[in-house]
């Protein structure tokens, strides 16, 4: 069931960055979602996951630290080494070493992740809770590189 409610996140994601120019209402969203498979349930956990990391107050530190710090290292534990699996991680230390993830944040979407995971998080669910946690952070600030990450087009965050 998880990896439904990550797709369904993952569908309502891509649809809300290329719909710019039109807008859809949560109904038609729900309707459209219904009409391929997805069960109401299914649908209404992802909306709440995404709502519940939406209206996660930003602290004070949050908002006045940077983003981008000096490059540390971090080493996963062995129960995120078991709960991650090795393209997961490797999404991180790329993300977290390109300067796009401070500490913080960085163990916030660990956090996330350990505490969803039935089965170990894979590559394209890491993007997922790394792409909304960037979004309940500063949405605005990251839309490009959001979607290179759904893109796997890692040239264009260097440009």
């Amino acid at each position: 069931m998880r990896e439904r409610v990550l797709a369904i996140v993952n569908l309502i994601a891509q649809y809300v960055m290329g719909a710019e120019d039109s807008h859809i209402s949560e109904q038609e969203l729900i309707t459209e979602l219904m009409a391929v498979g997805y069960e109401a349930d299914e649908i209404n956990d992802a909306f709440n996951w995404m709502e519940s990391i939406a209206l996660r107050p930003a602290t004070d530190q949050e908002a006045a630290e940077p983003m981008i710090q000096m490059s540390t290292y971090r080493v996963f534990s062995e129960h995120e080494k078991i709960m991650l699996t090795s393209e997961a991680q490797g999404f991180l230390v790329k993300v977290r070493a390109m300067g796009l993830l401070n500490n913080e944040a960085q163990e916030e979407i660990i956090d996330r992740a350990i505490r969803a995971a039935e089965d170990p998080v894979t590559e394209q669910e890491m993007k997922l809770i790394t792409i909304l946690t960037l979004l309940s952070r500063s949405s605005s600030l990251w839309l490009r590189e959001i979607d290179c990450f759904l893109e796997n087009d890692w040239a264009r965050i260097y440009h």
